[in-house]
């Protein structure tokens, strides 16, 4: 197992959420004073969120807040210590979304896939630690497998007891992309998020295309660019 040093890291990164702007809850109930009524019951039904995540705004403490209920990179399945995952870029972000979904309906061959496009809210937030683990430079092929996590796992044990609030990683699904793993509430300069953004990934057999709902962005992704991961590539 490597050896990494804590380092100061800074900078402002992006993670993708379902649309933010519609609320399911809301054709359950006649009123907004019902609605509030509604999602407070049901908050409470939910585990309670950490004291040192309490400040911030839900969408930065709900990766903190629940048990891991399938097994992640830096993330062992069952494992109540959260990470938020975010990326350095949209695009890199926007990547590893349009990889899942892509990846679920390469799974299910008989499900069809929508024609209409499925919408997604971006949103950035400001970090900053003198305890962060960069890996980046790391070229063992450990810790970037597109399956096996378990370096990773045990990486992330060495990097708790280390007292490190961050892990900067190399993106799997696109090239040259970074990603982070948020280990400490922390390191959130920002409580709340700084920028919202709609984005629309409509897919197809062998692409997905992510489109900004107002102004100009877009990028496309390839089946082929994900071919790294053999799931992807068993499919073809």
């Amino acid at each position: 197992m490597h050896h990494f040093e804590v380092e100061p890291y800074s900078g402002e990164v992006w993670r993708f959420v379902e649309a933010q702007h519609k609320n399911s809850t809301m054709k359950l109930v006649d009123s907004e004073a019902e609605q509030e009524t509604l999602e407070r019951l049901l908050d409470e039904t939910k585990p309670p969120v950490p004291k040192s995540c309490s400040h911030l705004h839900y969408l930065l403490f709900t990766p903190f807040r629940y048990e891991a209920i399938r097994s992640t990179r830096f993330r062992r399945v069952g494992q109540p210590e959260g990470v938020f995952y975010c990326a350095e870029s949209i695009e890199t972000a926007a990547a590893e979304v349009a990889f899942y979904r892509l990846l679920f309906f390469l799974e299910s061959p008989d499900t069809d896939i929508p024609v209409e496009p499925f919408e997604m809210t971006a949103f950035s937030v400001s970090v900053q630690t003198d305890r962060a683990w960069d890996i980046t430079r790391d070229c063992s092929g450990l810790y970037t497998d597109p399956q096996n996590y378990d370096a990773c796992h045990l990486l992330v044990d060495n990097a708790i007891a280390a007292g490190a609030e961050l892990i900067r990683y190399r993106s799997v699904r696109r090239h040259d992309g970074k990603n982070l793993a948020i280990l400490s509430c922390a390191a959130f300069v920002s409580v709340a998020p700084i920028n919202n953004e709609g984005w629309k990934f409509r897919l197809t057999k062998d692409r997905v295309t992510v489109r900004k709902s107002f102004g100009a962005g877009s990028f496309e992704f390839l089946r082929s660019d994900f071919a790294v991961d053999r799931r992807v590539a068993a499919s073809d």
